[in-house]
Protein backbone atom coordinates (compact mmCIF):
# COMPACT_ATOMS: atom_id res chain seq x y z
CA UNK A 1 0.00 0.00 0.00
CA UNK A 2 1.65 3.69 -0.96
CA UNK A 3 1.40 6.74 0.92
CA UNK A 4 0.92 9.68 -0.79
CA UNK A 5 3.93 12.19 0.54
CA UNK A 6 2.53 14.67 3.41
CA UNK A 7 0.12 11.55 4.69
CA UNK A 8 1.09 10.29 8.39
CA UNK A 9 3.19 6.75 8.21
CA UNK A 10 1.40 4.22 10.22
CA UNK A 11 2.30 4.27 13.66
CA UNK A 12 0.65 5.00 17.30
CA UNK A 13 2.98 7.94 17.49
CA UNK A 14 0.91 11.49 17.77
CA UNK A 15 3.72 13.24 14.94
CA UNK A 16 4.66 11.61 11.85
CA UNK A 17 7.64 12.57 9.94
CA UNK A 18 8.85 11.56 6.92
CA UNK A 19 12.34 12.02 5.45
CA UNK A 20 12.65 11.80 1.66
CA UNK A 21 15.79 10.78 -0.21
CA UNK A 22 16.74 14.78 -0.93
CA UNK A 23 16.38 15.49 2.88
CA UNK A 24 12.99 16.93 2.41
CA UNK A 25 11.00 16.76 5.46
CA UNK A 26 7.53 16.10 5.84
CA UNK A 27 5.32 16.09 9.32
CA UNK A 28 1.50 15.08 9.80
CA UNK A 29 -0.21 14.67 13.05
CA UNK A 30 -1.41 11.27 13.16
CA UNK A 31 -4.94 10.43 14.38
CA UNK A 32 -3.40 9.37 17.99
CA UNK A 33 -4.89 11.57 20.42
CA UNK A 34 -2.93 13.57 23.28
CA UNK A 35 -5.42 13.94 25.46
CA UNK A 36 -4.93 16.58 28.84
CA UNK A 37 -1.71 16.91 30.32
CA UNK A 38 -1.37 17.42 34.03
CA UNK A 39 0.51 21.27 34.65
CA UNK A 40 4.37 20.38 36.62
CA UNK A 41 4.95 16.76 34.81
CA UNK A 42 6.96 16.46 32.29
CA UNK A 43 4.80 14.65 29.14
CA UNK A 44 6.53 12.60 26.47
CA UNK A 45 4.91 13.32 23.04
CA UNK A 46 6.17 10.07 20.08
CA UNK A 47 7.24 10.96 17.05
CA UNK A 48 7.67 8.44 14.08
CA UNK A 49 10.20 8.58 11.78
CA UNK A 50 10.73 6.99 8.37
CA UNK A 51 13.66 7.80 6.46
CA UNK A 52 12.70 6.70 2.76
CA UNK A 53 16.16 8.31 1.52
CA UNK A 54 18.22 6.27 4.02
CA UNK A 55 19.70 9.90 5.36
CA UNK A 56 21.92 10.35 7.98
CA UNK A 57 22.61 13.57 9.82
CA UNK A 58 21.03 15.94 12.20
CA UNK A 59 16.72 15.99 12.16
CA UNK A 60 16.37 19.06 14.61
CA UNK A 61 12.98 20.34 16.06
CA UNK A 62 12.32 23.64 16.55
CA UNK A 63 9.33 26.22 17.96
CA UNK A 64 9.58 30.10 19.54
CA UNK A 65 8.85 30.22 23.47
CA UNK A 66 5.24 29.75 24.66
CA UNK A 67 4.23 31.46 27.42
CA UNK A 68 3.76 29.00 30.66
CA UNK A 69 5.11 25.68 28.49
CA UNK A 70 8.60 24.90 28.48
CA UNK A 71 9.61 22.13 25.58
CA UNK A 72 12.16 19.39 25.28
CA UNK A 73 13.13 18.99 21.43
CA UNK A 74 16.39 17.30 20.76
CA UNK A 75 17.95 16.39 17.77
CA UNK A 76 17.16 13.38 16.43
CA UNK A 77 20.37 11.60 14.80
CA UNK A 78 18.93 9.94 11.36
CA UNK A 79 20.43 7.13 11.32
CA UNK A 80 19.68 5.65 7.76
CA UNK A 81 17.12 3.14 8.88
CA UNK A 82 13.99 2.93 7.33
CA UNK A 83 12.17 3.93 10.42
CA UNK A 84 13.38 5.50 13.88
CA UNK A 85 11.26 6.26 17.09
CA UNK A 86 11.85 9.75 18.44
CA UNK A 87 9.98 12.45 20.78
CA UNK A 88 9.61 15.22 22.39
CA UNK A 89 8.55 16.64 25.97
CA UNK A 90 6.17 19.22 27.13
CA UNK A 91 5.90 20.50 30.55
CA UNK A 92 3.08 23.05 31.75
CA UNK A 93 3.49 25.90 34.88
CA UNK A 94 -0.15 25.54 34.84
CA UNK A 95 -3.71 24.95 33.23
CA UNK A 96 -3.49 26.12 29.69
CA UNK A 97 -4.55 25.25 26.13
CA UNK A 98 -1.67 26.74 23.91
CA UNK A 99 -0.89 26.29 19.90
CA UNK A 100 2.95 25.04 19.73
CA UNK A 101 4.28 25.38 15.91
CA UNK A 102 7.28 22.80 15.89
CA UNK A 103 9.27 23.28 12.73
CA UNK A 104 11.64 20.01 11.42
CA UNK A 105 15.00 20.19 9.86
CA UNK A 106 16.84 18.01 8.18
CA UNK A 107 20.77 18.43 7.15
CA UNK A 108 20.15 22.13 8.58
CA UNK A 109 17.72 22.41 5.78
CA UNK A 110 14.75 23.43 5.69
CA UNK A 111 13.86 21.33 2.64
CA UNK A 112 10.16 20.64 1.01
CA UNK A 113 7.72 23.00 1.19
CA UNK A 114 7.56 25.08 4.09
CA UNK A 115 4.20 23.84 5.20
CA UNK A 116 4.87 20.19 4.99
CA UNK A 117 7.77 20.69 7.49
CA UNK A 118 5.73 22.89 10.03
CA UNK A 119 3.55 21.42 12.61
CA UNK A 120 0.86 23.35 14.21
CA UNK A 121 0.18 21.50 18.28
CA UNK A 122 -2.70 22.27 20.37
CA UNK A 123 -2.13 21.04 23.96
CA UNK A 124 -4.26 21.27 26.62
CA UNK A 125 -3.08 21.32 30.54
CA UNK A 126 -5.69 20.79 33.45
CA UNK A 127 -6.46 19.26 36.80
Amino acid sequence: MSRHCCEPADTSAPISVTVNPEARVNVARTATRLGTLAPGVWHPIDVTIVNEGYVTGPLAIESSPVDGVELELPVHELTGAPRQEGGIRVRFDAPATVDVTLTFRSLASLGGLAQHSTLSLLLRSGY
